[in-house]
């Protein structure tokens, strides 16, 4: 016994209330998207925050049941607590919010918000009211013998999804990592070459013209090369062209800001001849350009990985949190999957995933 209940009825309740808070799930992703979905984390019908959930709601509260305002109260907190233990552990796992109430008014650090937090207590009440007597009564009527036999399939099935879905999750912290430093990279490039197009020759800005269709060729052909390659190996790769990029970046930047000076003797050394110097800034303007567009490039077969296995990968935990958010600025998953400046992200609310 534990907390007044019996191991078999332990058991029985976490998958019961896992599988009926996975329906909660596709019903509210039903009503707020218009479409079906699995919204779990786990590729099962299960949601394990809610058979947690639950179970804590059960050895807390149930000596409350004749006290409705004690019972709305716990309902409040309880909830609220795994929730924000279960989004603040997802996180130091996977560098991901799975959901984020960073709009919503009363929000603990994202995790939980006051608004949320009264309706779990309300549904608290109803639950351990209306909808856990029939349940309890249900797993009662059921012999222990047979439901041991069942719920050990059950369980095994439920460990294997559990393992799955943490090395899939892992795998996508991971592409996002890198679609994150692919970001950096692109706004360190771009910076960069905004300062030399200021100080580069007319004749430069022509030759620039004459290479972007030999780029844009260039970026067909790495992507097509990078089919061949495996996930980790199309990741390492990205990650060292943006270091590569980054660094280039760099350089530029401070190259142009040596020249900025020589801005006003521009003309004179046009009259003299000397275009020496604007040359070999387009020579730098073209490389960084380059490198942008094999970022971009790179980005692409990425994301393509990402959508890939829509009902048991990648894909299907992007599906079913389109509005995660990732990364040490926590930026949504549609800003990362753009080619633009990352500081430049919109500051959009992040409609909630309870």
């Amino acid at each position: 016994m534990l907390f007044g209940f019996t191991f078999y009825q332990i058991a029985a309740y976490f998958l019961i209330y896992s599988c009926l808070g996975w329906c909660v799930e596709v019903a509210y992703a039903a009503v707020t998207r218009g479409k079906l979905v699995n919204r779990g984390f786990l590729n099962g019908p299960v949601c394990p925050i809610y058979g947690f959930g639950m179970l804590a709601l059960l050895f807390a509260l149930t000596p409350l049941l004749d006290n409705n305002l004690l019972l709305f109260v716990g309902g409040v907190i309880i909830p609220s607590a795994i929730e924000l233990a279960g989004g603040w552990l997802l996180y130091e796992l996977y560098h991901t919010r799975w959901w984020d109430y960073t709009d919503r008014p009363f929000n603990i650090g994202g995790f939980i918000c006051l608004e949320f937090s009264l309706y779990w207590g309300l549904g608290s009440v109803f639950i351990m009211k209306l909808v856990h007597p029939t349940i309890a009564a249900l797993v009662g009527m059921a012999p222990v013998t047979a439901g041991w036999v069942v719920m050990g399939l059950l369980y095994l099935v439920y460990a294997a999804d559990v393992v799955a879905t943490s090395i899939t999750a892992a795998g996508l912290a991971d592409e996002l990592d890198t679609l994150e430093k692919i970001a950096d990279g692109i706004h360190d490039v771009s910076d960069a070459m905004t300062s030399l197009i200021g100080s580069t020759a007319m004749d430069a800005d022509q030759k620039l013209d004459e290479s972007r269709l030999q780029l844009k060729l260039a970026g067909a052909e790495l992507r097509s090369a990078s089919e061949k390659l495996s996930s980790r190996e199309v990741r390492r790769a990205a990650r060292a062209k943006a270091d590569e990029a980054m660094e280039a970046a760099r350089r530029a930047s401070e190259t142009a800001r040596l020249n900025a000076a020589e801005a006003a003797k521009a003309t004179r050394l046009a009259a003299a001849g000397t275009m020496e110097r604007a040359t070999d800034r387009a020579a730098e303007l073209l490389r960084l350009e380059k490198l942008r567009a094999e970022l971009e490039a790179r980005a692409d077969e990425i994301q393509a990985q990402m959508q890939r296995g829509a009902f048991f990968g990648a894909g299907r935990l992007i599906n079913a949190f389109p509005r995660m958010r990732h990364g040490r600025r926590h930026l949504p998953l549609n800003d990362l999957r753009r080619h633009h400046d990352p500081k430049d992200a919109p500051k959009d609310g992040d409609k909630p995933q309870p």
